[in-house]
């Protein structure tokens, strides 16, 4: 199967043949707007209460690693990010696997709120979803590029 880019834009998944990534994909296309959101009760609804979020080594502000749980990935994974950051995840491809995963590509966008330094930086979501839940995210990112934005921005 083939990548599926978003016309729609970022807040809305595609319509590709998910596969057998069609559990993941139903979930996955409501977690993102929930995340715009900043709506805890859907995401709570959406996870697994065992989730675990594997954010990329290396993310600044000691945001990277490993987050066990729905309630830590929510409010010590994105919210932390949130605090530290006014940064949106803009979904671009969304690629269903053999194996029910499902792979969204995309790009962040936005500032540091402490620098105002900008943040682009690609991402690859690899989530996973078992039992009409999200059970597992792995993330990947250009950490150089977020930790860049820990030096103020310059005059303009």
């Amino acid at each position: 199967m083939g990548a599926d880019a978003d016309p729609a834009g970022p807040d809305r998944a595609p319509d590709p043949d998910p596969g057998p990534a069609a559990e993941a994909f139903g979930l996955v296309r409501r977690a993102y707007p929930a995340l715009v959101a900043g709506d805890e009760a859907t995401l709570l609804e959406l996870l697994d209460p065992v989730f675990v979020g594997r954010l990329a080594e290396g993310m600044p502000e000691g945001l990277g690693g490993l987050r066990e749980g729905a309630e830590a990935m929510i409010r010590e994974g994105w919210w932390a990010v949130g605090r530290a950051f006014a940064v949106g995840a803009e979904p671009q491809e969304w690629i269903p696997c053999a194996d029910g995963r499902l792979l969204v590509l995309g790009r962040y966008r936005g500032r540091h709120r402490g620098t105002g330094g900008a943040v682009d930086a690609g991402f690859a979501h690899l989530w996973s979803a078992r039992d009409g839940r999200l059970v597992e995210l792995v993330q990947l990112t250009d950490t150089a590029r977020w930790a860049a934005t820990e030096s103020p921005a310059p005059d303009r």
